[in-house]
């Protein structure tokens, strides 16, 4: 049996967000249960950095004319990688956020499609991961020719619905499925063309990140547009949350070779040291002790993050008794509002890039993490930085509700703070619980750090639910 996964990234050889992560660690623990594993990625230039010379080629009708697209290929064991190959749609700087990014992802499934018609040797399950490649599922349901073995599952996993993939109804040209799918019951959207209900209509099991946001995109409020559909999806087929893992090889604070000093949930004085070295370098002008709380946002600058909230008490939020630290980028609003603040604060140093070894430190120096979201499917930096021993901060949302326990009741149980609405008010009320819980209740913060760190967020205990997927008969 072969597991062959579709998306446009997985780590390591390209990412820019979670579906990165999910996607890569697939690919790589699957072997280890035993599977031979596929995997298709878009031929960008740090994709095909890794491939070998030697590439199958085919012309695609597409569009007015005919396109040719190669699929290097480089294998290693049980595990390949087939890049879809092609100078215009690929070969660019970014990943995304170009005008043609769906006649692009039309291209990459109508790619993916054509190679497994003609060169898919063995057994199958197929597993389609957001908008980018939904397209698939609806290929193989429709166009699958009778004369080869059928994949025995198709898998559609959503990573974040609120992109779908949404573009003007003329490119529904390009997807080279039959006149009667352009309608609201399939894949017409408001006078658009809508490639995330390929997924959702013509796959056999549709997953997402965490169990909590399975249930919130069935309403309208987290369900941006299809909560209809994904309701009525899920009364006809298996709809599962699996929540995300990290891996645990690679953010493991008593091995990793980018942070200052190792430690572990038993021997913290690593952690001081970290933090002491990370202070010196990002904030020079401090001359105080280690006692003061280091709280620290390490994500993209965005809406979905929830940065309104902490830009819009940006003045309380620095007034209280913290050290704050923000890595990312994003909109240049929230950049520029960041900004400005550190000029005039102190107590405030800011990052406006993506380094993910300097997020290693980050996590190894801190005592908190914030991440107030105004949605979250499954998140990964909470969980990173529980391993780290820093505890989070969050929106009871999504993945955080599953990820990050909070009972009030029992506090030595928890793993970190949550709050219940998106208000700013309610964002302070809970820092300031945590600050409360760090300044004059040492033990409970000993506890609840230890509860964190021993957290199993390992990508084996994920996999293991994927595979129950994979299985079901």
């Amino acid at each position: 049996m072969e597991i062959v996964l579709v998306s446009s990234e997985a780590y390591p050889y390209v990412k820019s967000g979670g579906m990165g992560d999910v996607v890569g660690a697939l690919f790589k623990y699957l072997p280890r249960q035993g599977f031979r594993t596929k995997l298709f990625l878009p031929g960008y230039p740090q994709v095909l950095a890794n491939s070998s010379s030697e590439a199958r080629e085919l012309g695609i009708f597409f569009g007015d004319g005919e396109v040719k697209v190669r699929f290097p290929e480089w294998r290693e064991g049980k595990q390949s990688v087939i890049a879809v190959a092609n100078e215009h749609f690929f070969e660019r700087e970014k990943l995304y956020d170009y005008p043609d990014d769906v006649e692009r992802f039309i291209f990459f499934s109508r790619a993916v499609f054509e190679y497994l018609v003609r060169w898919q040797e063995s057994d199958f399950i197929l597993h389609c991961n957001d908008w980018q490649s939904a397209l698939l599922c609806a290929y193989i349901d429709r166009y699958w020719p009778t004369y080869r073995p059928r994949p025995r599952k198709v898998i559609f996993t959503i990573h974040n619905l609120a992109y779908q993939g949404i573009a003007h109804g003329g490119l529904f040209r390009l997807v080279n499925l039959p006149g009667q799918l352009f309608t609201y019951e399939y894949l017409e959207f408001y006078g658009n063309i809508n490639l995330m209900k390929a997924g959702l209509l013509f796959s056999h099991i549709v997953t997402t990140v965490s169990p909590t946001y399975a249930r919130e995109i069935c309403s309208p409020e987290f369900g941006e547009g299809l909560d209809g559909l994904v309701r009525a999806m899920a009364r006809k087929k298996r709809f599962v949350g699996i929540v995300n893992g990290i891996d645990t090889e690679v953010y493991d604070p008593q091995s990793d070779p980018l942070i200052v000093q190792n430690y572990g949930v038993d021997d913290l004085e690593g952690k001081k040291r970290n933090k002491m070295v990370f202070l010196q370098r990002f904030f020079p002008d401090y001359t105080g002790d280690l006692s003061r709380p280091l709280i620290v946002f390490v994500s993209r600058l965005v809406r979905q993050k929830g940065v309104d909230l902490i830009v819009e008490k940006i003045e309380e939020l620095l007034g209280l008794p913290a050290l704050f630290f923000f890595l990312g980028t994003g909109e240049n609003r929230y950049e520029q509002a960041l900004w400005e603040a550190s000029l005039k604060h102190p107590n405030l140093a800011v990052e406006l890039r993506f380094d993910e070894d300097l997020a290693h430190l980050v996590y190894a120096a801190a005592d908190m993490l914030l991440l107030p979201s105004l949605f979250e499917p499954c998140g990964i930096s909470q969980m990173v930085a529980m391993r780290y021993g820093a505890l989070p901060v969050v929106r009871k949302v999504g993945g955080l509700v599953d990820t990050v326990i909070d009972y009030p009741f029992n506090p030595s149980l928890s793993t970190g703070f949550q709050f219940e609405n998106f208000s700013s008010q309610e964002f302070l009320q809970a820092i300031r619980r945590a600050l409360e819980v760090y300044s004059e209740n040492q033990n409970l913060w000993t506890t609840m750090v230890a509860n964190a760190m021993r957290s199993d967020f390992s990508w084996e205990k994920a996999v293991e639910k994927y595979l129950q997927v994979y299985e079901e008969h």
